[in-house]
């Protein structure tokens, strides 16, 4: 587990090949040197090596060696980057301990930044499919080789090494080595490994014959130049058989492994003795460089076991400094099929714990990767936005109730990623490319909604549009089953919306249960977060909760603010004191190596059942929990602003107690075992805003007028904006405008209606600025206004009024106003045709055309008699039958006005018109809404001078 993410050597990734290509080019390449006339198998062998890559994984193997390891001396010469001598001996089987062994603690180097990985997965594997062990073998045993290095690669956390491996004459070694005191060869003065030049003289004191025998006359003609990094599979530029088999030591030495006396009697011509001679002082030459070796470097002391598997390949684990290195070698590899080395490979590699590799290896893909974060909007959100979601069109797709995944999928293997950066196996599939997905985890299943890297190309800045049509080309067949593919409707208009809510359960699998939507601008890029909109079927927030308050991060939640009963409080209070108990220390006997647990993050870890947080850990005998916090830092770089992305591990002393709040209900839902953080202060009231103006999934139905009613608020409150002073309020109502007013000086609400004013006066004694307000229970044509007013307001209650009472309004409070006066209210000549829909009704009670009542209004009714009158005597042009659903205007009947008759009788009072327009439709409304609201008039009349 690193301290960061990523690691500092994730910029020096490349791109990962798959095993298969890898595999397949390196015996290309045997093939290649083999058929090579030079080249003697008997002296030489090729050897194929995977090391791990300790930066990424690192392992402790002390313990394992401890119990039946081998110790070894080695000496290392490296003559150039990819030749290396190297002499083993004094071998002892079993080994004994050192009294004498420093245990001191090594301090962790850079590469050892992160703690040592579980190795019991691998072990294992291990002793199942190991064929026997070989550590014993190894007693006694001596070694002098050469090897040279012809090519290497990088697969996830191996390092692949494809090297010629030549015998070279060991017996000077064996007589020195029977001579020479071992404590005075392990006292010899160290000789760094890249530097011959000790070697060199010594070699040159002791003998005329050249030194180029000995060695390359020129390094750079050595087995660097053999293969160019930056072309891995180019064969034209891999191999130069000049400078690979025009080295006499490696090639047709066979006379290396022969006795003297084998070799002359072999060789009978005069030119063969004369070759012998100059082998012989070449041989000689050879046992000097080797016995230089021994004279002037350090061994090194090792442990090791080593394993035969029953594939052939063989295991090494050694132990030496502070270092524990694991290989896994191929030797003569060309019989082993390469199904059965990836395999291998893989299963080793899923054994041990890869995820420092795939995190890098992610933020190498998709550098500054943070994962995106929808917003729950509130109303006003929502429609500032809905003109731009039409425009650029838009996605919707069913909210999975799950967990957040990323899925990696480099080459054919698939990884997940969780949001606190825990990584996970999956399987292999048949897909062959790079690919990253973001997921919805449930039941086994990962269920993608965006796609953000493939084949080569970060896809973050593509628009969703885009992502999705490329997602739309992915074969899911090639996953094995994990991966489901998820319906993601593009949109057009509202009605489109409301059809896929429409048929909500029935999108995706049924077994799949979903907890909401997710709208995507189609033009939005990954980094756009607001544009991303998550709108829920129940508003619900994880809360952390201490015993007595709750908290947003290190935010005080007021109990008022969350508001449950007191059967609900009593309820988390209990689950509190059992998390509490379940992680005291004394408990942490009957926890399973949680240590263990954590790094190794099993399928069962991700089901909403799982007992146990899958990110705490046991430290010191005492249980933490551990997360990684996101640090942003801005770079303002030249032409361009750069953001840097990392993540920091922070490690909490206590295990925090998460639940999940129902703000819609104000009730208690479950603790969240799942969750290490709350939710942010500003997710918290983003998600308050939406639960207290009922923004849910039931706003998008047919059937509701939420987002209509909205609306038509904020035309109020663009209008009220723009003024200051003294209000006088006209119909006020139940006090829906209250919050509206807070930018006026004093308000006066006039209202009839005794009812109303008993919920207007509730909502006025919560109000922050109650003090203000004052309430005025009468008309407007019979109320005694005392003080002057800067503004006056009647919103959708002027078609309460006949003409007359118009008049008889102005001609008594006309006096009272100096200065602006605004309507809304619905004109009837704006009116084209009866609404009938299961959210909104609005007709015509008669028909003006033959001048007679529908059968809407009962004719025994006092509401017949008055609008009869009222029609006949020209009070209004129509009277209108009214119906919202869930609103309070239930079966209500009003006067059909028109605009020119208003304005008529405003100009006879003083007033001039300042302002007249019709409202802009809101896309995010049914067609019935809509055509209800464009019967809509604002007028803005003014009686100074100045306007």
């Amino acid at each position: 587990m690193n301290s960061f993410i990523p690691s500092i050597n994730y910029s020096s990734l490349e791109k990962q090949k798959s095993l298969f290509d890898i595999l397949e080019y390196i015996y290309e390449q045997i093939n290649i040197i083999k058929s090579n006339s030079f080249f003697n198998d008997k002296i030489c062998s090729f050897e194929l090596e995977f090391r791990l890559r300790r930066k990424y994984v690192n392992i402790d193997l002390k313990n394992f060696l401890n119990d039946n390891s081998c110790q070894y001396s080695e000496f290392s010469y490296n003559e150039n980057s990819k030749t290396r001598y190297r002499i083993i001996c004094n071998s002892t089987y079993p080994c004994t301990e050192n009294e004498n062994e420093n245990e001191t603690t090594i301090t962790p180097t850079p590469q050892n930044e992160f703690q040592f990985m579980d190795i019991s997965k691998f072990l294992n594997y291990l002793e199942i499919n190991k064929d026997q062990e070989i550590t014993e073998t190894l007693n006694n045993h001596m070694e002098y080789t050469k090897k040279i290095t012809m090519m290497t690669f990088y697969y996830f956390i191996f390092k692949i090494n494809l090297s010629i491996e030549v015998l070279l004459d060991s017996s000077q070694i064996k007589r020195y080595l029977k001579i020479e005191d071992k404590s005075k060869i392990e006292s010899k003065s160290i000789i760094k490994s890249g530097n011959n030049k000790n070697i060199k003289i010594e070699i040159l004191n002791q003998s005329n014959y050249k030194y180029e025998n000995i060695t390359n006359k020129n390094d750079n003609n050595n087995n660097d130049s053999i293969f160019n990094k930056d072309s891995v599979f180019n064969n034209d530029s891999i191999i130069n058989k000049d400078s690979v088999f025009n080295n006499d030591s490696i090639i047709n030495n066979d006379s290396n492994l022969k006795t003297e006396s084998k070799y002359i009697e072999k060789n009978k011509s005069e030119k063969e003795i004369t070759e012998y001679a100059i082998y012989k002082e070449m041989n000689d030459i050879d046992a000097k460089f080797s016995l230089s070796i021994l004279k002037y470097i350090t061994p090194i002391t090792k442990k090791r076991r080593s394993f035969m598997m029953k594939n052939g390949a063989r295991i090494d684990m050694t132990v030496f400094d502070d270092k524990n290195q694991l290989e896994i070698e191929f030797m003569n590899n060309t019989y082993l099929e390469k199904d059965n080395i990836m395999n291998m490979i893989h299963s080793i590699m899923v054994s041990l714990d890869c995820s420092n590799f795939i995190l890098d290896y992610l933020f190498f893909l998709m550098p500054n990767y943070e994962f995106q974060k929808p917003i729950t909007p509130s109303l006003d959100i929502l429609y500032k936005e809905a003109k731009n979601l039409i425009n650029d069109t838009f996605y919707v797709a069913a909210k999975t109730d799950g967990f957040r995944r990323l899925i990696i999928i480099i080459n054919n293997l698939m990884f997940s990623i969780s949001e606190n950066f825990r990584v996970e196996y999956i399987c292999q599939t048949k897909a062959d490319n790079h690919m990253v997905l973001d997921c919805e985890y449930l039941n086994g299943k990962f269920i993608p909604f965006d796609l953000i890297y493939y084949n080569d190309e970060d896809l973050r800045h593509k628009s969703y549009s885009d992502r999705i049509n490329i997602m739309n080309t992915i074969n899911f067949e090639e996953f094995n089953n994990k991966i489901i593919k998820k319906n993601i409707t593009k949109c057009s208009s509202f009605s489109e919306l409301q059809n896929f809510i429409i048929s909500f359960n029935k999108f995706d699998n049924p077994s799949i249960p979903n907890d909401g939507i997710i709208i995507t601008n189609g033009q939005s890029s990954y980094y756009d977060n607001i544009k991303v909109y998550k709108i829920k079927t129940r508003n619900t927030v994880d809360l952390r909760f201490n015993g007595r308050y709750f908290y947003a991060r290190d935010h005080l939640i007021k109990k008022s603010t969350v508001n449950l009963p007191f059967s609900e409080y009593k309820e988390v209070c209990l689950r509190y004191h059992q998390h509490k108990k379940f992680y005291s220390t004394k408990n942490i006997k009957d926890v399973p190596n949680n240590k263990n647990n954590n790094r190794n993050n099993n399928k069962n870890n991700n089901n909403k059942n799982d007992n146990n947080k899958n990110n705490t850990e046991i430290t010191d005998k005492k249980f933490c929990c551990y997360y990684y916090r996101k640090q942003v830092e801005m770079i303002n770089d030249v032409p361009t602003k750069t953001r840097v992305v990392t993540y920091h591990l922070v490690r909490e002393k206590k295990v925090p107690f998460i639940v999940e709040i129902n703000l819609d209900e104000n009730s208690f839902i479950k603790e969240r075992k799942d969750k290490y953080t709350s939710n942010s202060i500003n997710t918290f009231n983003s998600i308050l805003i939406a639960s207290y103006q009922k923004v849910n999934l039931e706003i998008f139905t047919p059937s509701s007028t939420v987002l209509m009613r909205k609306y038509h608020n904020i035309i109020k409150q663009n209008i009220l904006h723009k003024y200051k002073g003294n209000l006088l309020d006209i119909g006020t109502g139940n006090g829906g405008d209250l919050h509206k007013w807070k930018n006026f000086r004093k308000i006066v609400c006039v209202e009839p209606d005794f009812e109303k004013i008993k919920v207007l006066k509730e909502r006025i004694s919560k109000s922050e600025i109650r003090n203000r307000i004052s309430i005025l229970q009468n008309t407007i044509q019979n109320v005694e206004l005392r003080n002057i007013y800067d503004v006056a307001t009647c919103f959708f209650a002027l078609n309460d009024f006949t003409y007359t009472n118009i008049s008889r309004m102005l001609s008594n409070i006309a006096k009272n106003i100096n200065g602006i006066f605004c309507l809304i209210f619905f004109d009837y000549n704006l009116f084209s045709d009866d609404i009938d829909s299961s959210s909104i009704t609005y007709k015509q009670c008669i028909q003006t055309e033959i001048n007679q009542f529908k059968d809407i209004i009962d004719r025994t009714s006092i509401i017949y008699l008055l609008s009869s009158l009222r029609y006949a005597h020209s009070e209004c042009d129509n009277i209108m039958y009214i119906n919202i659903t869930d609103s309070y205007v239930i079966n209500h009947y009003e006067c059909a006005i028109n605009s020119i008759r208003v304005k008529e009788i405003f100009v006879k009072y003083g007033f001039k018109l300042l302002n007249e327009y019709n409202v802009d439709l809101f896309p995010f409304l049914d067609r019935s809404q809509i055509s209800y609201t464009s019967n809509i008039k604002v007028i803005e009349f003014s009686n100074i001078n100045e306007f």
